[in-house]
């Protein structure tokens, strides 16, 4: 067992650098679960502005807006001032200005003119109040063209301004909370290949060194013995990194949710398909790699790149049509489509139950195109070697 002793002392030399990629691991899943349990889940929540009134008009539409206003912002009636109104706003001490003409009800509400607003400049605070404004006058230009008198109109106006509708939002099995070891798996991806890939590529990377090759092949182990020690390492270090970085962090943060979930078995299966993609990823970059810088930015760039691509740092909710398509060809987005089906599920029905095995499935086969790939490329090197 010389070549795979080997293996392991290797592997024991970048233990290092495996801790350190599990504690930002933990910490990412860590805070994420955290961020998302202070999530408010109240809903909207109105925003009361201080609104300045420049009033020229005086009649009872005009009075009646700024009396409507007050019902959802603080209103100050402001002097006709250019000077002293630009300083209000620069001071802050009002979000938002309208000025009424003196023949409001002919300008704004028969020849649809825009009423003359100040705003803070580079504030969105003045578009629910332009909103509020437009509903008055909508409410009002219908009323009087139906024969309501300005008085009738601005108290019919004023009287259902303050009505409301309560909603309840129900919760189906679909819209579960995500629970905290759900983040866990949702970044799984990104260090689970990353340790493997850097592990495995630096054990490839110093059995490829000359001397050591001659060595091996010099010594009374055969070709057919050194290659199932290699394949024992693998997975001995594979099933390694994927215990450290599985049941560990689920056992000592989330033991009682995790291990009393029915779902459990479909998290451990998605995970150990994923722990193939990932062997199978870094035997081929270890194929091919001789240097240690250059393990480094491939490593990154296939990882973080799968990443922000796939879904495990980027929701896939958010991402356009097109990078979805490019993601399709990738087997980390399927992992995450299995994880996400799982995270906002309750219960899983058949139709759930055969989307996850197809993704288990497809993730096979990535596995196992990459390895027959790395495969093709070591017959090539050795041939050319």
């Amino acid at each position: 067992m010389t070549v795979f002793k080997g293996f392991l002392i290797i592997t024991k030399r970048n233990l290092l650098m495996v801790f350190m990629y599990l504690a930002i691991f933990l910490t990412i899943g860590i805070l994420a679960s955290g961020s998302d349990s202070n999530t408010s889940g109240s809903g909207f929540h109105a925003q009361t502005l201080t609104v300045g009134v420049v009033d020229h008009d005086g009649g009872v539409l005009s009075k009646g807006l700024s009396t409507y206003l007050s019902q959802y912002h603080t209103v100050r009636q402001m002097p006709d001032d250019t000077a002293k109104l630009q300083d209000a706003l620069f001071n802050r001490n009002v979000s938002y200005i309208v000025t009424i003409p003196e023949d409001f009800k002919t300008s704004c509400l028969r020849e649809h003119q825009a009423l003359p607003v100040s705003k803070i400049p580079g504030s969105t605070d003045g578009y629910y109040v332009d909103q509020q404004i437009n509903t008055y006058l909508n409410q009002a230009r219908v009323l009087t063209d139906n024969g309501y008198s300005d008085k009738e109109a601005a108290a019919y106006i004023l009287k259902h301004a303050d009505s409301s509708s309560h909603v309840t939002m129900l919760k189906s099995a679909s819209s579960e909370k995500t629970p905290g070891y759900g983040y866990m798996y949702q970044y799984l991806p990104y260090v689970l290949i990353s340790i493997l890939c850097y592990v495995m590529g630096l054990i490839m990377i110093a059995f490829h060194q000359p001397d050591l090759q001659k060595r091996i092949l010099c010594s009374a182990v055969s070709i057919r013995s050194q290659n199932l020690q290699l394949a024992l390492g693998y997975l001995a270090v594979g099933c390694s990194v994927w215990m450290l970085t599985t049941w560990i962090p689920a056992f000592f943060f989330y033991r009682k949710a995790f291990f009393q979930s029915p779902k459990m078995p479909y998290y451990m299966l998605n995970s150990l398909t994923l722990l193939l993609v990932g062997l199978a990823l870094s035997f081929l970059l270890g194929t091919f790699i001789t240097k240690e810088d250059i393990l480094t930015a491939l490593v990154n760039v296939v990882t973080l790149g799968m990443s922000f691509l796939c879904g495990v740092f980027v929701p896939l909710d958010i991402m356009g049509k097109g990078v979805k398509t490019v993601a399709h060809f990738l087997p980390v987005y399927w992992y995450e489509i299995s994880n996400n089906l799982l995270n906002n599920s309750a219960v899983l029905t058949q139709a759930q139950r055969q989307l996850l095995y197809r993704s288990y499935g497809i993730q096979l086969l990535f596995a196992a195109a990459i390895f027959c790939i790395a495969l093709v490329v070591s017959k090539r090197m050795r041939q050319t070697a």
